[in-house]
């Protein structure tokens, strides 16, 4: 239809689509075969062959090549329709999980004509007629022919545009349902660089946060949404899985010193885009127009802030470009387990811009992450941890993360149980969707012996983390801790089979094992993890307990070489003599445990290793000292 064409034209030729030939193409073919009614070639393995040149029986499922092009149409048609003055005759979209295109018409006043409504009905029924068992073009050919007493009404696109509120670029639709619960999916990167990948997840990581501020959303966690960065899966697909209402999907361009953002929420139920914009700004207020997208999302699902709510999302600060980017790199090394470069960056963020509340934050999870793998001594990383949270915190008190970074220096550190519960509560207060915080909680109430009140808290976060590796990691850790060891086993052996890479994995094998009565495997799984003063302290204990004396007597010396070149193992050697059943040499060195401030101190009321030491009056008077309750 030569209206479809014109506007064929318009889009292809548009700046959202003039950077990318392959986008131009891709659109132009599956219009052209629509139009033709030609739909046996708008499958994906037909578009893989006629656009791609690949053999009629390529692997599609190892293949993605179409998915991802038919991803990036869909999100610049939404950028362009975002950023179009007016309304066009016709609009030309593409459905989430179809190559099937949908032409929807404004209906022009006076004109009584519906036919291009009707043909978009009646395309749309022969797929259907032909038996295609693709079942996202039988859900497309299924909402068409919902909508054909709409269209001979008044027309689709005329219902839609009366709906639409018009603030700048943006468009709203109202939703016919509240939304409760959220997702971020992972931003896609268009800047054509790989090694950009780092700033779409941050940006991913920040409007995630910045939305978990609003108590009324429960909003999924960034490393559940990451599951499904470059899925195949279909949006009800992941709302299903997750549990969610909506779905924020958007992309990501950084050229020079501007980033593009394009956002838009869909009602996960109804498939229905209910808002979308595009932004661009400075990369110094990057951060700060995440929180600007946060209040929007809330308005467009009308959700009524609370004034503390709407303080965090409007406060804004202006942040130097080099500084920013050292923090977002840190971070990103951070998340993937590797502290010893992250730390590197995030001090060389806070050089950069002293008043980098974020950076901060950071650099002080980098430091706890640093002495609690035995990487820094105790006393040092801790130090380091507790004054950059608080230097994070008198910056910016209303950042969550600074207060959850220092909860977590303040126990380990001064062992300050009732600051510690101060500062987790004060970042929930803060950020009630942080699963990490509200994880941190449970393991802080688990070491207190508040075995309920923990679990509750691990039941909340796995609500908001309810995929990832690293929920499963902390349900099993809670689960070994609570002694429910079959349940920890279950949860590693699923841990195992989506991240069998993950770091100390053999760690919590070893240590579930060796309470199970396994031994021998409890051996076999530290002996994988290698030379780690933790590992070994434990191994130690199996072996003690094995009836392995000499065995477990032979990893003493190994530990005070870990002792003597970086202050870590103490507590591991008093875990060796208890289970050798030594009870005198194992208080010796839990005194010297207690003289460096050894974070191992802090897991005295619930490691079973020190089951033995147990009735013995020098325990309940280091508990004592330790501030645990007896």
């Amino acid at each position: 239809m030569e209206s479809i064409r014109r506007e064929l034209e318009r889009i292809v030729s548009s700046n959202g689509f003039a950077g990318s030939k392959q986008c131009q193409v891709f659109l132009q073919l599956i219009v052209k075969h629509a139009l033709a009614e030609e739909f046996d070639q708008l499958r994906e393995r037909m578009i893989g062959v006629e656009m791609f040149g690949r053999q009629v029986d390529y692997d599609t499922s190892n293949d993605a090549v179409v998915r991802v092009r038919a991803s990036e149409v869909r999100k610049r048609l939404g950028q362009y329709y975002a950023e179009l003055e007016g309304s066009p005759a016709v609009r030309i979209e593409l459905p989430a999980g179809s190559y099937v295109p949908r032409f929807c018409w404004e209906r022009q006043a006076g004109s009584p004509d519906i036919r291009p409504g009707l043909e978009s009905v009646r395309i749309a029924g022969r797929v259907a007629a032909q038996g295609r068992t693709d079942q996202s073009v039988q859900i497309q050919a299924n909402r068409v022919a919902h909508m054909r007493l709409v269209i001979a009404g008044v027309g689709l696109c005329l219902i839609v545009l009366a709906a639409i509120a018009y603030f700048g670029k943006e468009r709203w639709i109202p939703s016919g349902g509240h939304i409760q619960s959220i997702v971020v999916l992972p931003l896609e990167n268009l800047s054509g660089d790989p090694k950009q990948d780092y700033f779409a997840d941050a940006m991913t990581e920040e409007l995630t946060v910045d939305l978990g501020q609003v108590s009324a959303l429960r909003v999924i966690s960034r490393t559940s949404a990451m599951i499904y960065k470059n899925t195949k899966k279909s949006l009800p697909e992941i709302a299903r899985e997750l549990g969610v209402d909506g779905v924020v999907e958007g992309s990501v361009i950084r050229e020079g010193k501007e980033a593009k953002i394009t956002a838009q929420l869909i009602d996960a139920r109804t498939d229905r885009h209910l808002w979308a914009r595009t932004y661009t700004r400075d990369l110094g207020s990057i951060l700060a127009l995440q929180r600007e997208v946060a209040q929007e999302v809330a308005d467009a699902i009308r959700i009524e802030l609370s004034p503390q709510e709407k303080e965090l999302l409007q406060r804004s600060r202006a942040v130097n470009i080099e500084a920013q980017d050292f923090y977002l790199l840190g971070a990103h090394l951070l998340e993937v387990g590797d502290p010893q470069h992250a730390v590197e960056y995030l001090q060389k963020s806070v050089e950069k811009d002293p008043n980098f509340a974020q950076a901060y934050a950071a650099l002080s999870h980098t430091y706890s992450q640093l002495g609690g793998t035995g990487l820094m001594p105790y006393m040092e990383a801790y130090s380091k941890a507790k004054t950059s949270a608080m230097k994070a915190i008198e910056l910016d008190e209303g950042l969550s993360d600074g207060h959850l970074a220092l909860a977590d220096a303040v126990a380990a550190l001064d062992w300050n149980w009732g600051k510690d519960e101060e500062e987790l509560k004060r970042a929930l207060e803060l950020n009630p969707s942080g699963a990490s915080a509200h994880w941190a909680y449970a393991f802080a109430l688990e070491k207190l012996g508040r075995t309920q009140e923990a679990m509750a808290q691990l039941r909340i976060m796995q609500q908001l983390d309810p995929v990832s590796s690293q929920s499963i990691a902390e349900a099993a850790e809670a689960s070994y801790y609570a002694r429910q060891y079959d349940a920890s086993m279950n949860l590693l052996r699923r841990l195992e089979a989506t991240n069998p890479q993950r770091v100390l994995l053999g760690f919590w094998f070893g240590v579930v094992n060796r309470e199970k009565g396994l031994y021998q495997d409890s051996v076999n799984a530290f002996m994988n993890v290698g030379n780690h003063p933790h590992a070994l302290g434990h191994m130690g204990n199996a072996y003690a307990r094995w009836g392995r004396e000499a065995e477990a007597r032979a990893l003493i010396p190994r530990l005070q070489q870990h002792i003597r070149q970086n202050g870590i193992g103490t507590y591991e050697v008093a875990l060796v003599y208890a289970g050798l059943r030594e009870k005198d040499s194992a208080f010796e060195w839990l005194e010297k445990a207690y003289l460096i401030r050894d974070k191992g101190l802090t897991f005295l009321k619930v490691d079973p290793c020190l089951d033995p030491l147990r009735t013995d009056p020098r325990f309940q008077e280091l508990l004592q000292r330790v501030g645990l309750p007896l």
